[in-house]
């Protein structure tokens, strides 16, 4: 564990009386019970991803996460008509596992941080910055992500990123561009405790998000999530997203815009109509079945109209 997160937590419990010892036990023994799965509920996650053998080792974090970017969709469509976004175990596993519907970051990486403790890693969150299309002003801490220690080094992993993220865990340390099937990525430091992950494209090495080595506390993951979620400045309040890997790339659906990648080249685009055509094809190509009301479905059909009027 990076002294970073040993020195804030010790710190913060020592002032209370707490040794440092005590302080840093507490620490993992929360990570290992908070929200804990059911023997049942895991072997229902390992199926929904198609991954029934996990092990605790970089090989085993690096298969599931690809395997959970493949089998369960990033999407936001909750947030465009209006339902509350709860991050609470019971809520996400009946959601994303039992219902078969997908999620946004808070969603997804909250809930597949419940299955890497169970596994055996360790994950701690991180919040990020999202660069994409290089804004003027520095963004808000808006993404949800998890560090995992092994064998000495530090990764990065992630399950819910929409952009041209890795499929694969990265080493923080290790700034050495990785191949992780779409074609280059890698992870720069570049400030105190600060990385940035990029992805190599056609221009060049494009900027994906950023993070901070440094502890958070589940009210930053709140507060972000409520924004986030609720603020109509959120590109996630009108727009739908809908997206997931490939064995060779990756689908997304951005309002009525499909497009199809290989690797990290865009390969066919495709406009879907509103309406039937548009459920239709969220079922067939990211397995959806919503079960929104027709108020909801007209909410969700109007929304980025009325936005473009």
């Amino acid at each position: 564990m990076p002294c970073s997160y040993v020195d804030q937590y010790t710190q913060q419990f020592s002032s209370r009386g707490t040794s440092k010892q005590q302080a840093a036990t507490d620490y993992f023994s929360l990570l290992k019970t908070r929200q804990a799965m059911t023997d049942s509920e895991i072997q229902e996650y390992l199926l929904r991803i198609n991954h029934p053998d996990c092990t605790a080792d970089i090989d085993g974090l690096t298969r599931v996460q690809k395997h959970h970017m493949e089998y369960i969709p990033f999407e936001n469509l909750d947030i465009v008509v209006g339902k509350k976004i709860r991050l609470d175990h019971l809520h996400l596993f009946r959601k994303i596992i039992s219902n078969k519907r997908g999620g946004y970051c808070f969603e997804l990486n909250t809930l597949y941080a419940e299955l890497l403790k169970f596994i055996g890693f360790s994950p701690r969150p991180v919040l990020g910055r999202v660069w994409l299309s290089n804004p003027m002003r520095t963004p808000p801490r808006n993404h949800l992500a998890h560090l995992v220690d092994l064998d000495g080094k530090t990764y990065l992993t992630d399950v819910g990123f929409g952009g041209l993220v890795s499929r694969v865990p990265l080493d923080i340390h290790q700034s050495a561009s990785v191949d992780d099937g779409d074609g280059m990525v890698r992870i720069v430091p570049f400030s105190s405790h600060q990385f940035m992950i990029q992805r190599q494209t056609e221009k060049g090495w494009a900027d994906q998000y950023s993070f901070e080595n440094l502890l958070i506390g589940e009210e930053d993951i709140t507060m972000a999530n409520y924004y986030m979620s609720t603020n109509s400045n959120s590109h996630f309040f009108y727009h739908k997203f809908v997206g997931r890997n490939t064995k060779t790339g990756r689908i997304g659906l951005f309002n009525n815009k499909m497009s199809i990648r290989n690797g990290t080249k865009v390969v066919n685009k495709i406009e879907v109509a509103s309406g039937e055509d548009w459920l239709k094809t969220i079922k067939q190509e990211f397995g959806l079945e919503l079960d929104f009301t027709k108020k909801q479905l007209d909410i969700l059909f109007e929304k980025r109209e009325k936005l473009s009027q």
